[in-house]
């Protein structure tokens, strides 16, 4: 017997979600503990094996290891052993009696638990909430700034300042849900670009006179002892009510998920915004609510690094410690689900506090913590692999299956562009040019003549413009274009080239009026292109081309990071730039490996795996830098490099041979790359066939199309490419260059970003990467140059610009209808 559901029952599937959970088919409990425990087990066998390989007397012992074996085994279980009793010591018990260490675990854990639960909720509506840091910076200044510049009574100072850090994180966190709710613009853009907004914000923040502090430049104001978070073990342990903070919000998160209409509309748009959309659920409104709650819980946790002293009860630019990335870790090691994000928030505080003890009394680098919650994560998230190595059978459903992040679901769950395309660009073309009129054409600075420079000599031709004139000229394009724009006179996307290029252009004019040295303009195009754009177009080729069929490649930052330091160490080896060259390829490959293996063999969620081998190999690289590089960098650190080679003839063509004809090898490989990773997707059957497999398997499957095969040979392919973009950026830029910690420095994510804005072409990938490039570059001149404004809020200048063109001109992409999504054959 079939029961139909009426229109009257769609209320009922909203407002009581414990009956419809009732009626749901009983499952068996699944041994997702037992997969959690072994996961955690493997992760500290091999993160042992590098302990043991990191120290001095057992890589001595490995030299005559078959004289006298006993003594390699013998070595290597003592510091093993020794490592990892300095990290219990460190975070749970040091043997003297004192509560210290399992007190500075749980207020470590207390930020990174509130961080975790705002990911998490996140995660359980469909949405890939990259944003951490950035709300987490937020919710810091915002309660910081309350804490140091109010004075208000005991108590009432306290829940104020708490408030302000929630408000704001929950803006943080609103303004890339609206953006996706009413814009359709990729949250994974948006969240992206607003943590390099709120980072160097509050680098401008920290500088102005009401929040610097005046004994130190680099921090704001010491926060009122009012607005501190109490102690609740006496001043002699760290232990604070942010930990009771972080329990009350995660009995919250639980409720709301388990017990609240609001809850039952986040997991079911989560799951299927489509059939909730038919339920008669508003997506956008959820989509917006679920991102401004996870700002809010991210923020809270920026609150108590500020208010519970974890600077000094000062805000600096570093106070986010890292948390905003870490909570993603701390998310997906906990299921996404409340409880398992407190114990997971223990387990990485407790590593956090005991890694400091591992390096002082170990003698072991504490980037070794890193890499071992990095292999937690990825056991636990694999629980097919963990069965493989220990042969246990599936006892039933585990916790991830039916979990998804890909990014393929969140690019769907957008409602319909309230205004045409061509309207709101052309209405936000003509704001902008409204504004750009009396910021620059009436300003007083623009009183003075402006020099341009077309001779990267500074001696050849040049131009002194008269500035206002010609502002006013190119607003007035500007406003042309918005015209043309709403009247669909001229396609938009030409509007907007104009528009983009003429307000540039004008900032540009008013940035250098009245300066002497003015500008070079072949300096700012040569920079854009080569050493700024490559490693980025590098970067989002290979995200293209693992993206188009089928695989989300998040992992980008980490082959680039580990790109860079095979680049240098096989270099300095082998004293070879080819070798470098090898060595970077190679890295990437490894990476794209552990990728495919994880997200086609073992059906990993793709985004999982991807932010996790980033955490892998930033700790691995940070971990081997200091063990093995720092101490002899002469020796592995000092690999040859490309020299610039300038093209004959045509590097002499004026303006446009500098630019685009004198540079190192990597500049003309890029060339032949674009060219052939496009030719190759829209014009050969390999192509086809990459493209069928990334948009529908299934059919591809049926025609005798191996999806899986294809698919692990193109992710290798992209591997190669973002090795290559790794490289460049010790051995390609023309001079000599060394490694160091973190170099990527977020490039992996600019070339992420480039992919989705670039509508999955290697076209628009370009364009977007010169787009950054340009900005890069530009910054770099104008402040060079003096320019009238902060060089932190020029910094921010493209991230901002970014966000607009996102919402007003790009809008909802459609991504490859499968990428993200798992293919089991058979």
């Amino acid at each position: 017997m079939t029961t139909e559901t009426t229109p009257e029952a769609t209320p009922d599937l909203v407002l009581r979600p414990r009956r419809i959970r009732a009626r749901l088919p009983w499952t068996p409990r699944g041994d997702g503990w037992l997969v959690t425990v072994l996961a955690v087990v493997l992760a500290l066998l091999i993160g042992g094996l590098f302990i043991a390989l990191s120290a001095p007397v057992v890589r001595t012992d490995l030299g005559y290891f078959f004289q006298h074996p006993t003594d390699t085994f013998q070595d290597a279980w003592y510091t093993v052993r020794d490592a990892y009793l300095a990290l219990f010591q460190g975070a749970v018990y040091d043997g003297t009696g004192s509560f210290a260490p399992i007190a500075g675990t749980v207020y470590t854990a207390a930020p990174l638990i509130c961080a975790g639960l705002g990911i998490s909720l996140a995660f359980r509506a469909g949405l890939f909430n990259i944003g951490g840091q950035g709300q987490v910076i937020a919710g810091a200044m915002a309660a910081g700034y309350v804490g140091f510049a109010w004075h208000l009574p005991v108590g009432l100072h306290l829940v104020v300042a708490l408030a302000a850090g929630i408000s704001a994180g929950a803006l943080w966190g609103f303004l890339a849900g609206f953006l996706k709710a009413r814009t359709g613009a990729h949250e994974v853009i948006t969240t992206i670009m607003l943590n390099y907004v709120a980072l160097y914000g509050l680098a401008f923040l920290i500088q102005t006179s009401a929040v610097q502090s005046p004994d130190n430049p680099q921090t704001s104001k010491l926060i009122l002892g009012s607005a501190r978070l109490p102690r609740l073990l006496g001043s002699g342990l760290p232990v604070d009510l942010g930990i009771v903070l972080a329990l009350a919000a995660t009995a919250c998160v639980w409720w709301l998920l388990a017990h609240s209409g609001l809850g039952f509309r986040l997991r079911a748009v989560g799951a299927n915004p489509a059939a909730a959309r038919t339920a008669g659920m508003n997506v956008p409104r959820t989509t917006m609510t679920a991102m401004a709650l996870a700002g809010s819980l991210t923020g809270l946790a920026g609150t108590l690094l500020a208010l519970g002293g974890a600077a000094q009860y000062t805000v600096t630019p570093q106070i986010d410690n890292n948390v905003g990335f870490d909570a993603i870790t701390v998310a997906l090691l906990g299921r996404n689900s409340p409880a398992g994000t407190v114990a997971a928030g223990l387990l990485l505080g407790a590593l956090r506090q005991g890694a400091p003890t591992v390096q002082a009394q170990a003698g072991v680098s504490g980037d070794i913590v890193t890499v071992i919650q990095a292999l937690i994560v990825i056991f636990v998230a694999a629980p097919r692999l963990t069965r493989a190595i220990f042969r246990l059978k599936d006892r039933g459903r585990s916790a991830w299956s039916g979990l998804s992040n890909g990014l393929a679901v969140t690019a769907t769950t957008v409602r319909r562009a309230r205004y045409p395309r061509h309207v709101a660009a052309g209405v936000t073309i003509v704001v902008l040019g409204l504004l750009a009129l009396p910021g620059f054409a009436l300003s007083g600075r623009t009183a003075r003549p402006a020099l341009f420079h077309f001779s990267l000599s500074g001696d050849g031709a040049a131009w002194s413009a008269p500035s206002r004139p010609l502002v006013i000229v190119l607003c007035a394009v500007v406003l042309a274009a918005g015209v043309l724009c709403l009247t669909e006179r001229l396609p938009a996307r030409w509007c907007t080239a104009v528009a983009i290029f003429c307000l540039l252009l004008s900032f540009i004019t008013w940035s250098i009026a009245g300066d002497p040295t003015g500008m070079n303009i072949v300096s700012l195009l040569q920079g854009t292109l080569f050493p700024s754009a490559v490693p980025l177009i590098l970067g989002a080729l290979a995200g293209v081309i693992g993206e188009r069929s089928g695989v989300v490649n998040v992992a980008l930052e980490g082959q680039l990071l580990l790109g860079a330091f095979a680049a240098a160490f096989v270099g300095s080896l082998t004293h070879s730039v080819w070798g470098g060259l090898i060595g970077g390829a190679a890295a990437g490959v490894l990476v794209a490996v552990l990728l495919s293996v994880l997200a086609i063999r073992y059906l990993v969620d793709q985004v999982i795996v991807g932010v996790v081998l980033n955490v892998l190999v930033l700790g691995m690289t940070n971990f081997l830098f200091k063990q093995i590089i720092a101490p002899a960098s002469d020796r592995y650190n000092a690999a040859p490099f490309f020299h610039v080679w300038k093209v004959p003839l045509l590097g002499d063509i004026p303006l446009v041979g500098p630019v685009l004809f004198e540079g190192t090898f990597f500049l003309y490989l890029t060339y032949a790359l674009v060219a052939v990773v496009h030719f190759a997707l829209f014009h050969t059957r390999w192509g086809l066939r990459l493209r069928s497999v990334g948009e529908h398997p299934r059919a591809a499957d049926t025609v005798g199309i191996k999806v899986n095969r294809t698919r692990g040979l193109a992710v290798l392919l992209a591997g190669v490419i973002a090795g290559l973009a790794g490289a460049m950026l010790v051995i390609g830029v023309g001079q000599q260059g060394v490694f160091s910690p973190n170099m990527s420095a977020g490039n992996g994510f600019i070339a992420l970003a480039a992919v989705i804005f670039g509508r999955w072409t290697p076209r628009g990938a370009v364009l977007t990467a010169l787009l950054f490039g340009f900005a890069t570059e530009l910054q770099y001149l104008l402040a060079q140059a003096g320019p009238p404004i902060d060089p932190n809020l020029l910094l921010m200048a493209p991230y901002l610009a970014t966000i607009v063109a996102v919402a007003s001109f790009v809008g909802r992409v459609r991504p490859p209808a499968a990428v993200g999504r798992p293919y089991r054959t058979g």
